[in-house]
């Protein structure tokens, strides 16, 4: 899913259309067209593995399973912070404890001892039971969320997204948003506080919808322009 060829939006104010694409252009000259989606895995294995890689299911792609525990755990942290703590729970919580299964998290597991955050735990049990109660493997609920982003309209451009929030019952997403990005390849443009630093830098508003209306807008794939702004917001 790259970007798209024609814009999906025509009704949005040509003035704030014009200052996101100016914001995008000065984003295209500093990263060209780097930080797609086809280089997310590599990037993934790249970031968390260094001299002592873990032990994934396969080192050439990131499982469903996986990319949901890995996200979950970024969390409130620099990236120095998550790698440290994906990299500490991964082999014990995640392959260990759930046996690499998104279903097999439930709330007894004492391996969710030491989680930066409360909700984290919360949010592996959650879609646990959302996939136990639907009979469902977690590649199974990705091909669910791909099928209803096939659907995406201009009034309706974050299916997926939308989706997997209201299964969590979630009110905040942020990582749920980045999980969308990276393993559903759905519409979708995730706000921390990088991003949203440099958002408001160029006089833009951080708010996920609007930015991915924007994106459209002007014919590009949100979950670029999102890494962009996001590793701009790093700089």
């Amino acid at each position: 899913m790259g970007d798209l060829e024609e814009p999906k939006m025509t009704n949005m104010p040509k003035q704030l259309v014009e200052l996101f694409k100016m914001a995008v252009a000065s984003m295209d000259d500093r990263f060209g067209s780097d930080l797609g989606d086809d280089s997310v895995e590599a990037e993934l294995h790249k970031w968390l593995n260094g001299d002592d890689p873990l032990p994934w299911k396969d080192p050439l792609h990131v499982t469903a399973d996986e990319w949901f525990f890995i996200t979950t755990l970024y969390g409130e942290m620099t990236l120095d912070g998550q790698r440290t703590h994906i990299r500490r729970f991964f082999r014990p919580l995640f392959v260990e404890a759930a046996r690499r299964d998104v279903t097999n998290f439930v709330p007894e597991l004492p391996e969710y001892k030491g989680l930066r955050s409360a909700w984290m735990k919360g949010r592996l049990c959650r879609m646990g039971q959302v996939l136990r109660d639907r009979g469902m493997s977690m590649s199974a609920y990705v091909e669910h969320l791909h099928a209803l982003e096939s659907g995406a309209t201009p009034e309706n451009p974050m299916p997926a997204l939308d989706a997997i929030v209201r299964d969590h019952r979630a009110t905040g997403w942020k990582t749920l948003s980045v999980f969308v990005r990276d393993c559903v390849l759905g519409n979708c443009f995730p706000i921390d506080s990088r991003a949203e630093a440099e958002l408001r830098s160029h006089g833009l508003c951080p708010d996920e919808r609007l930015l991915v209306s924007l994106s459209l807008s002007l014919g590009r794939n949100p979950r670029q322009v999102a890494r962009m702004f996001y590793a701009a917001g790093g700089q």
